[in-house]
């Protein structure tokens, strides 16, 4: 294992530096509009309306915060366009340790689950920007004026808590496909999924609440998700492992 990670370093030496100038130059071509972006994220999760003549207000609490969040927001937008250029040169390197040799797939079949995973994580974020968080700091805000308190968040944490929340909604709703992968690859028996899946209400209960803000409703639609894609991936199970079928049943 170590010489294969210091094999793929050496093998990537030469072209970390072209990754690195693509991500430079993306950041900076796309830093004049992360503004934009910011403003329209505001718009989009906040709600504009007013409660009790009182109305929320973002506010940065440094000089230079607005700007090293605008320089981290591109620099995240630069190294996710740089992504499919690494795995083009982690997949020569595999093709060069003959890994193919070892694990068998199908173009077709990569191509498929390749597009799946893009339309999971895709509505994963669309399920979280769209409609989740816009309830979530509705609640959060009418909860606050209620109490006498007014909001003034700090512009950097609004928008790191909104952009995490996203990004974790896109890779949970990947939990189909990777426990079809698994599955497949008999590194997990679909068995397995169905005997602790009490237990794995529990986990995702668990998770809700150390992800988001203490309240019961927004633990309720972050665990809910969850478990319903925790059981619609051992329905899929049933299509995808054919040869387990009589272990699964759900």
């Amino acid at each position: 294992m170590l010489q294969d990670f210091a094999a793929l370093v050496v093998r990537f030496r030469k072209n970390l530096m072209i990754i690195g100038l693509y991500i430079l130059i993306v950041s900076v071509i796309v830093f004049p509009f992360t503004g934009n972006v910011i403003s329209r994220m505001s718009r989009d999760l906040l709600p504009q309306q007013q409660y009790s003549d009182q109305i929320f207000t973002l506010i940065q609490t440094q000089p230079l915060e607005l700007m090293m969040l605008e320089l981290k927001m591109s620099f995240i937008v630069g190294f996710i366009a740089a992504l499919p250029i690494v795995f083009f040169y982690a997949y020569k390197f595999l093709l060069g340790r003959r890994i193919r040799d070892r694990f068998k797939i199908s173009w077709p079949a990569l191509l498929l689950a390749t597009v799946i995973a893009l339309i999971l994580f895709i509505a994963g974020c669309a399920y979280s920007y769209f409609w989740m968080l816009p309830l979530v700091f509705k609640y959060l805000l009418e909860s606050s004026l209620a109490a006498g308190i007014k909001n003034a968040w700090k512009v950097s944490e609004f928008v790191n808590f909104a952009m995490m929340t996203t990004f974790t909604f896109g890779l949970v709703f990947e939990l189909p496909l990777v426990m079809t992968a698994l599955a497949r690859a008999r590194i997990v028996p679909v068995a397995i999924f169905k005997k602790y899946r009490r237990h794995m209400y529990v986990i995702i209960m668990i998770v809700a609440a150390l992800v988001t803000s203490p309240d019961v409703l927004t633990q309720i639609m972050v665990g809910v998700p969850l478990i319903i894609f925790y059981e619609l991936s051992l329905l899929i199970l049933r299509f995808t492992a054919p040869e387990q079928r009589k272990e699964i049943k759900v």
